[in-house]
């Protein structure tokens, strides 16, 4: 199954100029010597994209160098899904769960490229999800057996989500505390020989990084920049539209009627699931049974076919609207668990795996509360409540039922008839988006496909294509300022950003910073300028410098200095147009 996905959707998995352009462009600037937050700008923490950079330097920069290492990350996340999951939920369930994975959320595309584990937006995302996994198997072991080594290894693993991404900083601190606690209560506090290796572990990431900038910068500096990961948080949450619309903040009201609303739906499902395996068992004859289980699975696949939106639509159910409640509801009846007495050894260790999993799975729908999705940041951030639902139908439920053999069996084939026609619209879907994908961009290990000019509209594409065929003729020590977002062209064609930031709208223009941006153009200017079409209504702008700290004064220094050398479609900065403009210094034209 894996194969299969892999090969249909095989180096077609980027967006030609938004997001991934970043995770190229970042590392290869450090592979040749830039600093990060220096000379070149991010939102993250330092530890996705120092990581790159190293395979940068070992292999060569290529986007398919990247890709490999990001599968060497899926499969590690994979393995360690189907250990979880089976040490919680048993083989059958776990096959399940992983399969959801493998064909719902690792490689497909929902109408939003970069939304995969091939080519995520942020590298931070995949590795944020293997560390807090790998957290999770590590706190697992250090609750039965708590050791110096898994101390260290566990405040270590701790450690490089703050060094990563907020909400894994979020997530393995709340599993943490819960595998604390379950330590604590089953056999007692950890030695404070156990606690000082694990604050070494915790703190070792940030200080490491923190040596490192501090070649470069001064103390408070080196020490900002390492933490930059959790330093940045508030402006994760600003008020801005397209980050109140990711977390579902922009009508937070009618959001959560919509939630409240599909999770009600979803627990009536599995209450008629319940109710069916109820009534089977109390039935005698086997051939009502057959009847019964059969309208049950019968309905549910039908209604799962027809009746539920899996990617979302106005008029029918939405099935991520109801992952934050599931997750919440499931998580409450895990940590139960942690003060019922547990029958053996085996059943205390799966009761601890589920509290773990499902906490961490709560920790990351949390950041879609009043959004839920499978599609977009759904990906990862909903990837693991997903998985829940398969596992715990088929892993879980037969078992706190105490049914027999029909009502397990009836419990297992509607919950398979309820789950595999979702599976089967989602990646139907994925693979139909997909095979639009037939324009080459780039070349050799940096090659790609999207969709080519007559399938879209916005061209970008076809405009990333030729002006990196035209910039790769010019003086390969030549800069390259992009507008307002692309620096995969500056990837593509070796070609560095006079400015440090990697995009040049919204947050990176707040503060009067476009002045000092200009500046900088001054004082070095590019020799080449690209406007490419960019939508940014969702960031407030209709028009990229239509007002001041929004572009307006780099444009106007751009207009007085630079003469077109090559236009594609209409003006880039049109909202209903799309098309590019390549500027040549006026300077540099003899």
């Amino acid at each position: 199954m894996t194969f299969f996905f892999l090969a249909t959707s095989w180096r077609k998995w980027p967006h030609p100029l938004i997001d991934f352009g970043r995770e190229l462009y970042v590392p290869w600037r450090l592979a040749t010597g830039a600093l990060l937050y220096r000379d070149v700008e991010d939102i993250y923490g330092p530890f996705s994209q120092y990581l790159n950079a190293a395979f940068f330097r070992l292999f060569g920069p290529g986007l398919m160098v990247l890709v490999t290492v990001n599968l060497a990350v899926f499969a590690a996340i994979l393995m360690l899904i189907y250990s979880l999951f089976r040490r919680a939920w048993g083989v059958g369930a776990a096959l399940a769960s992983a399969a959801v994975f493998v064909s719902v959320f690792a490689f497909s595309e929902y109408g939003f490229p970069n939304f995969n584990y091939a080519t995520p937006y942020a590298h931070e995302t995949t590795h944020g999800m293997l560390v807090c996994l790998l957290l999770v198997f590590v706190l697992i072991r250090w609750i039965q057996n708590a050791t110096v080594g898994l101390s260290l290894l566990a405040g270590g693993l701790l450690g490089l989500t703050a060094v990563i991404k907020p909400e894994f900083m979020l997530a393995g601190g709340l599993v943490t505390l819960a595998a604390g606690f379950a330590r604590w209560r089953h056999q007692g506090g950890p030695k404070p020989g156990l606690v000082a290796a694990w604050v070494g572990g915790a703190i070792l990431p940030t200080l490491g990084f923190a040596a490192y900038f501090k070649s470069s910068l001064s103390w408070n500096e080196a020490l900002a920049a390492a933490c930059r990961a959790w330093l940045n948080v508030t402006g994760h949450l600003s008020s801005e539209g397209y980050n109140l619309w990711t977390l579902g903040l922009d009508r937070p009201g009618e959001h959560f009627l919509v939630h409240a609303s599909a999770t009600l739906m979803a627990c009536a499902l599995i209450a008629a699931i319940v109710g069916g395996a109820w009534l089977v068992e109390w039935c005698g004859r086997t051939w009502l049974q057959f009847v019964i289980g059969g309208l049950l699975a019968g309905g549910l696949g039908c209604l799962a076919s027809f009746e539920i939106a899996w990617i979302g639509d106005a008029g029918r159910i939405d099935a991520g609207r109801c992952l934050p409640g599931l997750a919440l509801i499931y998580a409450c009846i895990c940590a139960k668990s942690f003060f019922s007495k547990p029958e053996s050894e085996a059943d205390h260790r799966a009761r601890i795996t589920r509290s773990l999993v499902s906490l961490l799975a709560l920790a990351l729908v949390a950041r879609m509360a009043l959004n839920g999705r499978i599609y977009h940041y759904g990906f990862y951030q909903a990837a693991l409540t997903g998985l829940l639902v398969p596992a715990v139908l088929i892993g879980e439920l037969p078992a706190r039922l105490k049914v027999g053999g029909c009502g397990r069996m009836v419990i297992v084939t509607a919950a398979l008839a309820l789950v595999a026609p979702g599976v089967v619209i989602l990646a139907s879907q994925s693979q139909s988006t997909l095979s639009w994908h037939t324009y080459a961009v780039g070349d050799g290990v940096d090659r790609f496909y999207c969709n080519p000019p007559e399938v879209d509209p916005k061209i970008t594409g076809e405009i990333v294509r030729l002006f990196s065929e035209e910039l790769r003729k010019t003086p390969p020590d030549q800069t390259l300022l992009v507008l307002p977002e692309g620096v995969m062209l500056n990837y593509l064609t070796r070609k560095p950003s006079p400015l440090a930031p990697v995009s040049l709208y919204a947050a990176y223009m707040g503060s009067g910073r476009e002045d000092q941006m200009v500046e900088e153009l001054r004082r070095h200017p590019p020799e080449w300028v690209a406007i490419i079409s960019r939508g940014l209504r969702e960031f407030g702008l209709k028009r990229y410098g239509e007002k001041p700290g929004s572009g307006q004064q780099i444009l106007r220094w751009v207009a007085g200095n630079y003469e077109v050398a090559l236009f594609v479609g209409g003006d880039p900065l049109d909202d209903q147009q799309r098309g590019g403009l390549l500027l040549k210094h006026k300077a540099d034209i003899k």
